[in-house]
């Protein structure tokens, strides 16, 4: 049994004990389930569709001018749908190899080295994470015991304390790099080059670049809670959303299956909203973001195909970069 086919088991198996102890543990009532999504408003939450493709646009659009910022040019639309493509590969894939997958189309369009078109990856992947992390922190405190009950200040605090941690990792990288040990510290070497563009002056850009995608996002997720008749202010679903999506990355279930459900169920009962109901939220947000999402991306990767072989062969090339070996390629 190969190591990802051994991982893909592991994760499964969780999935299933923790969706098993979840219904154990609550008052599900199965009719109500079905009445909840035969009373669902089908109009709105077919609007929501729309969310994954506008979210996506917009990222892709972030990424296109973090490669500018690399010397390189690299069209808004070709951005557009390696974003598309990849997302669906990385759906339909184990390890989230998907976002090597951009590697292949950037390199095959753009004469690029591996070191900074990896570099632009991985740029891009630290304004989601910040976002992630924020306001993760932000519902740490307001669903929390420290006595915070106001939102916004719970998002402002969040907000303070990441920028406030990736300001004090770009220095402490810098001193610690100062230390003349390039080859034990060439990883740290390139984490400090794009934990740079992050906090450079023209970040700023890029940090509104990703304001304007979360808001779509969140505005998609308001229409599905719309749909099954819920309303909740934008603030709440910001914070929701980010703490069940940093609890879905553990690794220990399938796609975030049961992780998110069980953090979903514990969340919304802050709101009032039985379990049923926000299970059923979850399953419509699922579809209308991964199932659809990789839909449409699935036709991008059809109309730009790719091997999966190569993917994988980049995916290497990555951790080569991240080890302690010696390359040919400067960073």
């Amino acid at each position: 049994m190969g190591k990802s086919t051994r991982s893909f088991l592991i994760k499964l198996a969780g999935s299933a004990v923790i969706l098993v102890l979840l219904f154990r543990f609550i008052d599900f009532d199965k009719q109500s389930f079905v009445v909840i999504f035969d009373k669902l408003n089908l109009p709105l939450y077919l609007l929501s569709l729309t969310g994954v493709a506008l979210v996506l646009g917009i990222k892709s659009y972030r990424w296109h001018w973090i490669i500018r910022t690399e010397g390189h040019y690299y069209s808004p639309w070709k951005s557009f749908k390696a974003y598309m493509a990849s997302f669906t590969i990385g759906v339909v894939t184990p390890g989230r190899i998907g976002e090597i997958a951009r590697l292949y189309y950037l390199r095959e369009e753009v004469d690029i080295d591996f070191v900074p078109s990896f570099r632009t990856i991985v740029t891009d992947r630290i304004f989601d994470l910040g976002v992630l992390f924020m306001l993760s922190f932000a519902g740490l405190i307001y669903y929390g015991q420290i006595g915070i009950h106001e939102v916004y200040t719970a998002a402002a605090i969040g907000i303070g304390l990441f920028f406030l941690g990736l300001f004090l990792a770009a220095w402490l990288l810098k001193r610690l790099l100062a230390t003349k040990k390039p080859d034990a510290l060439r990883p740290l070497r390139f984490v400090q080059s794009c934990v740079d563009q992050a906090v450079s002056g023209k970040a700023l850009l890029l940090w509104l670049i990703t304001l304007a995608a979360y808001l779509g996002f969140y505005g998609a997720i308001d229409l599905i809670f719309l749909s099954l008749g819920v309303s909740m202010p934008i603030i709440d679903i910001a914070i929701i959303l980010s703490v069940v999506g940093l609890v879905s990355i553990l690794p220990i279930s399938l796609a975030g299956f049961g992780t998110r459900e069980v953090s979903l169920v514990y969340l919304l009962a802050f709101y009032g909203i039985t379990p049923e109901l926000a299970l059923s939220f979850s399953l419509l947000q699922f579809g209308a973001f991964f199932l659809w999402g990789g839909i449409i991306g699935l036709v991008f990767w059809f109309l730009m195909p790719i091997s999966l072989d190569q993917v994988k062969q980049d995916a290497r090339a990555v951790k080569q970069l991240l080890s302690k070996k010696k390359s040919s390629e400067t960073i």
